[in-house]
């Protein structure tokens, strides 16, 4: 189950950064539910927690990807994540274009 990132940090096994709310782990892999409560636990050398005590909840849809975003998902995503689904719309964006940026645009607004 994906979770939201709610403080930056880089993961020590894959070497992936993950920042503010971003969702964890990256699509396509699965994490332990140890390696998960590790990350939601306040860590003793940073004293914060990294994950979301609550996984997040997607709307069935094909492929595993809800059907229609809500605004707390959008919130959710990454610029990446972000960015292809406005490649799988057919959305063109700026490369510098910032996250609410990319919210608006695939909000179509």
């Amino acid at each position: 189950m994906p979770y939201k990132v709610i403080n930056d940090f880089i993961d020590t096994k894959t070497k992936t950064l993950y920042e503010k709310r971003d969702i964890y782990p990256l699509q396509g892999l699965e994490e332990t539910p140890e390696r998960i409560s590790e990350l939601q636990a306040v860590h003793p050398k940073y004293k914060r927690a990294f994950l979301a005590p609550e996984p997040l909840e997607a709307e069935p849809a094909e492929e595993g990807k809800p059907a229609v975003y809500t605004d707390e998902q959008l919130e959710a995503l990454g610029a990446k994540d972000l960015k292809e689904l406005l490649d799988e719309k057919k959305v063109s964006y700026k490369a510098s274009a910032t996250r609410p940026e990319l919210i608006k645009l695939y909000k179509g607004e």
